[in-house]
């Protein structure tokens, strides 16, 4: 008897303890459903917000503001690229006219400009008093402001090109006076910076006396990193060169001594680079 009443009690424990796990197991199938819910519904306002950032990202009056932006600092790749979307996404939009016209007079602004620095270059080259050696078959390129003889307080920089191959750069500083300065070093300087010309006081300097006046003057090639100082110094506020031995004599570069030394080396340039 008592083994049957055990048994009956066992087994309504059974009942009971499955019983309770049916509910939690469906409560937890419902929280399961109830969330899946909540993120497909979140999902959806995401989608939608983002639906919305791309419209006003690309509405026409966003783009066409943007795109005047563009056109006054002159960005053309930009401004092309705002001319395609709105292309894309509002093609028979007023905006749309309006940007692809913005785009058409930058483009003639910048040919226009291209052209205008074209032509200056190649002038530079024509402005220029050209003259052929037959015998050494160089032809010189010489600043059109002024002869710079060597009885004189000059600085110059000519051209040198022979049959059309690559051109070189000389440098002319010449000093003339009553006394003699026996210079052995030459200085170029500008606002503070001063760049030595090499030369070799045997080969490359020359004397004279004439009417009872001394010159002392060197004509030496250009170097690399003199053309970069000249091209900076032709920038600067105030110039001058120095030549130094026994003697100093310093001179402040005329306006006539600037503009020459950077219209040749303009005229340089575009032989170097042939255009």
């Amino acid at each position: 008897m008592f083994m049957k009443k055990a048994i009956f009690f066992f087994i309504m424990m059974l009942l009971v303890a499955s019983c309770v796990s049916t509910d939690k197991f469906n409560g937890l199938l419902e929280e399961n459903r109830v969330l899946k819910n909540d993120i497909s519904d979140l999902q959806k306002q995401l989608e939608n917000a983002l639906a919305e950032l791309e419209h006003y990202k690309y509405a026409p009056d966003v783009l066409y503001a943007e795109a005047m932006t563009y056109k006054a600092n002159k960005d053309r790749d930009n401004l092309d690229r705002i001319s395609k979307e709105l292309q894309k996404y509002h093609p028979q939009s007023s905006e749309c006219l309006k940007v692809k016209q913005a785009l058409e007079s930058l483009d003639k602004e910048i040919a226009a400009k291209e052209k205008a620095e074209k032509e200056k270059r190649m002038k530079a080259v024509s402005k220029l008093k050209k003259s052929f050696d037959d015998v050494s078959g160089i032809t010189w390129y010489k600043n059109p402001y002024f002869t710079h003889y060597y009885e004189s307080n000059h600085i110059s920089i000519y051209i040198g090109q022979r049959d059309g191959g690559k051109p070189w750069l000389r440098l002319k500083m010449s000093y003339n006076g009553n006394n003699w300065i026996f210079f052995e070093q030459a200085y170029l300087s500008f606002d503070g910076n001063t760049k030595q010309i090499s030369f070799d006081q045997y080969k490359d300097k020359e004397t004279d006396v004439d009417g009872g006046k001394v010159s002392e003057w060197i004509d030496v090639n250009v170097d690399a990193s003199t053309i970069d100082f000249l091209k900076k110094m032709v920038e600067g506020k105030t110039s001058k060169m120095r030549l130094s031995g026994k003697f100093s004599n310093t001179k402040t570069l005329t306006t006539i001594e600037v503009n020459a030394i950077r219209d040749v080396l303009l005229a340089y340039d575009v032989l170097l680079k042939g255009e």
